[in-house]
């Protein structure tokens, strides 16, 4: 019997032994920061880096307005970021300092980027070229990026200005979509208008109603830039023709588009 019990405790020791093994493999901490030269910069947050695979870097705790494509319409404001961007990085060394995680669903590196001393993910912020977006578990500099937008928006600068010169790209035309076909655009960026003929808000969404045919849709998380301008959507656009950009999603079998700014949901007078 104590043979048995000494056999039970043996294996269960080498299974605890090769668990943590394979737990501590697989959780092994990146390096906190690594040095590369900038190839390209792709856009406002994302670059290629000259590391083996000439990887591209996808910029940790900002968002900037979307660079127009062949295949799909431009943000407002998205040059000035890319400019800004490869004013800052092109063709030279820069530090990447990790997270918590070091690639993204699409093997990006996710990284804070600095050129010398100067946090560039920052510095896009505080010229209002981009807004907040902290995934978790990624949120080591958090404070430093809250502080960077709140100072943009209390200047009133770049994409928290003046919305009527918050313009989209004249490229943008040729993506005009007719309403009553957006839901053969299921995850594509498309420009879209239509008459916001009702509107409904809940703590969890505000969602606005195109002819019955397409749902604009306002996260909690995003009133607040709304807000900066004075606007309740709820009110604001009702009755309103507008002009939205940004990508179909299917919900229940409608169509709508997700907006976080109001520079993607412009009234037409």
């Amino acid at each position: 019997m104590n043979r048995n019990r000494r056999k039970i405790s043996y294996l269960l020791l080498l299974v605890l032994i090769f668990g943590a093994y394979y737990f501590f493999a697989k959780t092994e901490k990146a390096p906190d920061s690594a040095e590369y030269t900038v190839l390209k910069v792709i856009d406002g947050d994302t670059v290629i880096i000259d590391d083996a695979k000439n990887s591209r870097v996808r910029y940790l705790g900002i968002d900037t307005p979307e660079i127009g494509h062949q295949d799909s319409p431009g943000d407002p404001m998205s040059k000035e970021a890319t400019d800004f961007n490869a004013d800052f990085v092109q063709g030279k060394k820069v530090r990447l300092e990790f997270d918590k995680e070091k690639y993204d669903v699409y093997g990006r590196l996710l990284a804070y980027v600095y050129v010398g001393d100067v946090l560039v993910n920052e510095e896009l912020l505080r010229e209002g070229l981009a807004t907040v977006l902290i995934i978790e578990p990624n949120g080591m500099h958090s404070e430093i990026i809250y502080d960077a937008a709140d100072e943009a928006k209390k200047k009133k600068k770049g994409i928290w200005g003046d919305l009527k010169y918050l313009v989209p790209p004249d490229s943008n035309q040729r993506f005009q979509t007719d309403l009553d076909k957006a839901n053969r655009y299921e995850g594509k960026r498309i420009v879209v208008s239509g008459k916001i003929v009702s509107s409904r808000k809940s703590n969890k969404v505000v969602v606005l109603n195109m002819e019955d045919k397409l749902d604009v849709v306002i996260f909690p998380d995003d009133w607040e830039n709304f807000g900066h301008f004075g606007i309740a959507p709820e009110n604001f656009y009702q009755d309103k023709n507008v002009e939205v950009i940004g990508r179909v999603k299917m919900y229940k079998g409608k169509p709508s588009i997700v907006v976080d700014h109001p520079m993607l949901l412009r009234r037409q007078f």
